[in-house]
């Protein structure tokens, strides 16, 4: 489990040649259970304690290709050091599409608060971006969203707007509202109104 930020920031895409008329990766892996190493003497030097450091090994391969241009990507590691987690975008929220609400858009993901939240009519964290944005990179994010629990922990909801670069973490919250917002609609016109204030001539009124 990660935050929703670090669910939507921090990963890379693979490139497509410039060349490239039809966009589309096919991605395949496989492990190789008994992958010998004949490099260094037949001794295989690695940090993972739960291996035994021989010359044989597992050894996991991710191949991600593009029909189209050709282009290839391989990455490997130890099957030791690998965790393989098969799931649902309805279960982890990246992948899904973003909801359009108070104009802007929020892009579900797995929430920090994790316990009983599928049982919650909205069982996700978002990241908060203007309208348009298609891939979501740190200069896009507006404010974040994410579950809390109030005195009778009944599901509440937490926000945070106008980021700023973090020291600890990847983003501090210039404004935020804890634990007393009622559902994502709410939360997402607070970020909304936080938005507008800043963006409102001093001394005058959003949109005067």
């Amino acid at each position: 489990m990660t935050s929703v930020i670090e669910t939507y920031l921090g990963w890379q895409e693979p490139r497509h040649f410039a060349d490239c008329r039809r966009p589309h990766w096919s991605v395949d892996f496989r492990t190789d259970d008994e992958f010998r190493d004949r490099r260094g003497g037949g001794k295989h030097a690695c940090s993972n304690e739960d291996c035994g450091h021989g010359d044989r090994y597992p050894r996991t391969t991710v191949r991600i290709v593009c029909p189209s241009c050709q282009a290839a990507v391989v990455i490997r590691g130890e099957a030791h050091s690998i965790n393989e987690d098969t799931t649902s975008t309805t279960t982890h929220g990246y992948g899904l599409p973003p909801r359009k609400l108070a104009g802007l858009l929020l892009w579900p993901g797995e929430p920090w608060l994790n316990v009983g939240r599928l049982g919650s009519a909205d069982p996700y964290d978002f990241v908060v971006t203007a309208l348009g944005v298609k891939r979501v990179t740190e200069a896009d994010v507006v404010g974040a969203i994410t579950q809390s629990r109030g005195k009778r922990r009944a599901v509440t909801w937490s926000a945070g707007a106008l980021p700023t670069p973090g020291r600890y973490c990847r983003f501090n919250w210039g404004r935020t509202n804890e634990d007393t917002l009622r559902s994502v609609a709410a939360a997402a016109k607070w970020i909304a109104a936080q938005l507008a204030d800043r963006a409102a001539p001093a001394g005058g009124t959003p949109g005067a």
